[in-house]
């Protein structure tokens, strides 16, 4: 099923928990009134109850929390990776395009309303193969070639390099595989890993090998949206106002975080989040991994950059269904709206 097996498949292990309630401080300095333009007044939310979904690199998202209160909410709940199809979320983070398609395709009534930033994916190859480009006649195994599985993103990862991903490499689809157990063990010549699981193999000394594509470094995937702000279409109709307020709070912890975002981290998995205090230093690499430059990204030209490659690959879906699901209305207004100086 889309929404358990994709956020853990693409999350390459995410433990998916819950934080319920108020922090009680903040390491980020409140924005003042002064650098919010008048237009940013607003009504009181519609609502006084958030729910969002992220993942462990969503440093702004662990920050919000203070900034949400602001903007007068008062029951606050941070869950773990999910889609807004299950209820658990009203906002919830997709991993790029391909999330989109699946729930567009799934039935899932959205509304995608901006991005946070570039994604932490990378693709770690076996000693000797030293490029995208030599992965040719390689293996990789995966769950499945779907757009519900990491297959699609070393999919589209490849072509663009100039590889066909169904005659020059192998893939080898096996639902009960553990592909990275098999990298390590040498038994799979690539693997995709992100956020806390790309921070893991890094720390791993079982792993030999060596990153031959790295989304938060490489052209022009550092340059598109890969972490995606998503609302549920019917809560969104019902609480403009409130979606805007949780949006602006969000952007607001993302102006103002440190380079270092160990103090949310530690907030978060003291919590249970995320594999909780155990788990606390791969979040911390994971939260750290990416900038929030979400003034930059262009949702729309990474639909289509992103959808062209999926439907080159064979992996069938409708750009324009994508593109009718975004309201950029929101952000276009907070661009103009915020400022951090």
């Amino acid at each position: 099923m889309f929404t358990r097996r994709r956020v853990l498949g693409y999350g390459a292990g995410i433990a998916a928990g819950l934080v319920v309630g108020r922090l009680s401080a903040s390491p980020f300095p409140s924005i003042r009134a002064s650098q919010l333009a008048p237009s940013a007044q607003l009504p009181p939310p519609e609502t006084t109850t958030i729910r969002i979904a992220h993942f462990p690199c969503d440093a702004p998202i662990m920050a919000a929390e203070r900034y949400l209160q602001q903007e007068g909410f008062t029951t606050i709940q941070l869950v773990g990776p999910t889609t807004v199809a299950t209820g658990r979320a009203d906002i919830a983070m997709y991993f790029g395009p391909m999330d989109i398609a699946a729930g567009l395709q799934e039935g899932q009534r959205m509304v995608v309303l901006a991005g946070l930033h570039p994604g932490c994916a990378e693709i770690w190859a076996q000693p000797g193969i030293g490029s995208l480009r030599d992965l040719r006649g390689r293996t990789i195994v995966v769950r499945a070639k779907t757009l519900s599985d990491p297959y699609a993103y070393l999919a589209v990862v490849l072509r663009h390099a100039g590889i066909d991903p169904a005659r020059d490499v192998n893939f080898v689809a096996q639902p009960d595989a553990n592909p990275l157990t098999l990298y390590l063990e040498g038994k799979n010549d690539a693997v995709y890993v992100a956020s806390v699981g790309a921070a893991a193999l890094r720390a791993n000394p079982a792993n030999k090998g060596h990153i031959v594509h790295d989304m938060v470094m490489d052209d022009p995937w550092a340059k598109l949206d890969c972490c995606i702000l998503v609302a549920a279409q019917e809560w969104y109709r019902a609480h403009p106002v409130a979606t805007k307020r949780a949006l602006r709070a969000i952007f607001r912890a993302a102006d103002f975080q440190p380079p270092d975002r160990a103090d949310v981290v530690q907030l978060v998995t003291d919590r249970g989040l995320f594999g909780g205090p155990s788990n606390y230093s791969n979040v911390r690499a994971a939260a750290n991994m990416v900038s929030s430059n979400w003034r930059d990204l262009d949702i729309e030209r990474s639909i289509r950059f992103f959808g062209q490659l999926l439907n080159d690959v064979g992996l069938r879906v409708s750009v324009d269904d994508m593109i009718r699901a975004v309201d950029l209305r929101i952000v276009r207004e907070l661009r103009a709206e915020l400022r951090t100086s």
